[in-house]
């Protein structure tokens, strides 16, 4: 059987081919503003992912920085179509982070009161029939301790399967089943073609939800092709660990890159507690 072919596309980067200048952009800290214009080549056209460093937050509560992230979002130059999600601005602490992948796997420990697991690298609304193409996440503390994002390029995935489990890579190409209830027009491959580009559409927990209100299990083909995914998104050559400041703002092609989050741990007081708001484009 033919081997499926290489991705080699520009957003196709493992951890030590990303260079800082192609994706790090400073902001105006005083006013806010931030080079949004040199933000689109870089999620659209580029590695798919920009930082925006150092917006201003001093004096800001918790709901304006969301507000902030939502403004500055909003300036970003998108593909036509796109549209700022007005009914998805939110804050992310410990206490709302979404249910995805964590690590390790069954039978581990739980972590001490105040610890997070990491969260495997995923994309955002999995489950829903048209998932956002920009996902924007706005650093308004960083945890004590820890708490890194995590960055993988479903390219480079694609291509590194091609090469070493190319049987993994064909059954990945298949359509699955997202999201849970009644109904299943959520149904597509982890990698596909859309465009002229490589789409990613990647979520563990959402693929393993729509499995079973099939109310039959995986096979044992996609069960391996799952496991070597979650293996690679495992492997620190294969995904970019970032960690972010303070007024960072980072903005992910969600249908190119992947996202997820180190383990941190929490300090007692709300000043050291891990929070990040978030809104989407769709």
């Amino acid at each position: 059987m033919t081997a499926p072919h290489r991705a080699g596309e520009p957003s196709s980067w493992t951890a030590d081919t990303l260079e800082e200048k192609d994706w790090l952009l400073p902001a105006a800290p005083h006013t806010g503003g931030a080079p949004v214009d040199r933000a689109d080549a870089a999620l659209w056209r580029g590695p798919g992912f920009a930082v925006l460093r150092g917006l201003e937050l001093a004096g800001l509560t918790d709901r304006e920085c969301v507000e902030l992230c939502a403004r500055t979002t909003a300036r970003v130059s998108v593909p036509a179509g796109l549209r700022l999600q007005r009914s998805a601005h939110e804050l992310l602490t410990a206490a709302t982070a979404p249910a995805v992948p964590r690590a390790p796997g069954p039978g581990a420990a739980a972590p001490p009161n105040g610890d997070e697991q990491v969260l495997l690298p995923h994309m955002d609304r999995g489950e829903g029939p048209r998932p956002p193409r920009l996902l924007a996440l706005l650093c308004v503390r960083p945890a004590p301790e820890g708490g890194e994002s995590l960055l993988a390029s479903g390219p480079a995935l694609h291509d590194r399967l091609a090469g070493e489990r190319p049987e993994a890579l064909r059954e990945l190409r298949r359509d699955f089943r997202f999201g849970r209830g009644e109904d299943f027009d959520r149904v597509l491959p982890v990698f596909r073609r859309e465009g002229g580009a490589l789409r990613v559409h990647y979520n563990r927990y959402w693929i393993e939800r729509g499995q079973e209100e099939t109310g039959s299990p995986f096979g044992p083909d996609r069960r391996s092709a799952l496991r070597a995914m979650e293996a690679l998104l495992q492997d620190p050559s294969m995904v970019k660990s970032l960690p972010l400041r303070r007024g960072d703002l980072l903005l992910v092609n969600n249908s190119a890159v992947l996202h997820g989050r180190a383990p941190f741990r929490n300090g007692g007081a709300r000043q050291d507690r891990r929070c990040y708001a978030r809104v989407w484009a769709d």
